[in-house]
């Protein structure tokens, strides 16, 4: 609690719910067992919980009654966090003796109990995040890991091959039974978005085409979406092009390192395939394609001051991803940013202040540039009209999304000894 008081200080005119939320990703979240059965209750959507890898069984995310402020659970015993129940289904988010307010879990969707005409789980095929967010993969498969050239910091790869190995999906899904899972899923939740995203290729083209006939066979099934994100590599104008008049929005070309000295070795395979210089060539190229608001590029915050020999220390890290984001921003380019939960002991990843300072540093190069108009938001403290890549829910393991919703927001505090 004197860390959360502290932080306070250190950041007066950062929203409440921003700074908690940071700490909370950065620091995990206690869950009490009496609480497991929540999991059963709720929709899973993190990949910690989806493919069991916590000991403790939790739902996947929270969400503040308040203002819909979304938090990763990422369960850790010795986190001041913790959730308890107050009274029956009165959940609240506590640390030490302080109520920091009351929270609510995305219900478990009805879809769960449904098979597609394959006989699978629907929820083997779409993942919910949060109530109008669906998530597909249209590539189950990392080739950078098999090839031995993962990102350094990924457990997404790890999971992909575990999910191909124990046959749970094929490398590339039928696109029509993945339609057929979207449809389903559309019974039971209002889908504002689509969200695609999966493993990488060596062959751009042949991920490009994986994802084109994806999205083509969800909205011919499942019917019109008013928002369809792809995460993909870097890809060329002319595929940049094809996506779009396939229905896609918006773009995540996520370079997840910045640093242009350790940028070959944290993403080999990316550097392999692409290249920096030329990653950056084509997020422009994108701008130009799909327009201001609706280009993004992702980075793994933290990892670049590992404890590696050759890394950077906390603040040169700090001070490249500012240069980073007045760079892209500059460019119409909309960067953002994932906490980093290492692997490596918790005392030497960054403490909170270091993405509190980023995150101040990113709102503050957004807003230089006039981007928050090209993402939605007329004015502060509203919550954006579509979803795309300032999506609140699904974003969840980042707090950069909250400023523009939460800055002048009018909201009571909950929080009580």
């Amino acid at each position: 609690m004197e860390y959360l008081d502290y932080l306070r200080t250190r950041f007066p005119e950062t929203p409440e719910h921003i700074i908690i939320k940071a700490d909370a990703l950065r620091r995990g979240i206690a869950f009490d067992l009496q609480l497991e059965d929540l999991a059963m209750r709720s929709c899973t959507t993190g990949l910690a919980t989806r493919d069991g890898r916590q000991e403790v069984s939790a739902p996947s995310q929270f969400h503040f009654c308040s203002d819909d402020t979304t938090v990763d659970i990422i369960v850790d015993e010795d986190s001041p966090y913790r959730i308890i129940e107050k009274e029956p289904e009165d959940y609240r988010l506590q640390i030490g003796s302080l109520d920091l307010g009351k929270i609510y879990f995305t219900s478990r969707p009805g879809y769960y109990d449904r098979t597609t005409s394959e006989g699978r789980p629907v929820q083997d095929y779409v993942v919910q995040r949060g109530p109008s967010c669906l998530l597909v993969t249209p590539v189950n498969i990392c080739a950078y890991f098999r090839g031995g050239d993962a990102c350094r910091f990924c457990a997404l790869s790890v999971h992909m091959d575990h999910e191909r190995e124990s046959k749970k999906l094929p490398m590339i899904p039928d696109y029509a039974v993945l339609g057929e899972a979207v449809a389903i899923a559309r019974e039971y939740m209002d889908i504002k978005e689509i969200k695609l995203n999966g493993g990488s290729l060596y062959n751009l083209k042949k991920e490009a085409q994986c994802i084109e006939q994806c999205l083509t066979h969800i909205l011919s099934a499942a019917g019109p979406i008013e928002e369809a994100t792809v995460f993909s590599q870097a890809l060329e104008e002319d595929q940049q092009k094809r996506l779009k008049d396939a229905g896609a929005t918006n773009v995540f070309f996520d370079m997840e390192a910045w640093n242009e000295r350790l940028w070959d070795q944290i993403v080999p395979g990316k550097a392999k395939t692409v290249g920096r210089a030329e990653w950056l060539r084509r997020l422009e190229k994108a701008v130009g394609v799909f327009g201001p608001g609706h280009v993004a590029c992702n980075f793994v915050a933290g990892f670049e001051s590992a404890p590696i020999s050759g890394f950077l220390t906390q603040q040169e890290s700090l001070r490249s991803y500012l240069d980073g984001f007045e760079y892209l921003t500059e460019r119409g380019v909309i960067p953002s940013f994932t906490v980093w939960y290492p692997l490596f002991d918790k005392p030497s990843a960054p403490k909170t202040e270091y993405y509190l300072e980023l995150g101040e540093g990113l709102h503050q190069a957004i807003l230089q540039q006039g981007l928050y108009r090209d993402l939605g938001f007329s004015k502060f403290g509203m919550d954006p009209p579509t979803l795309g890549l300032y999506c609140y829910f699904c974003r969840s393991v980042q707090f950069a999304q909250d400023y523009p919703r939460l800055i002048n927001r009018k909201i009571a505090s909950t929080a009580t000894a």
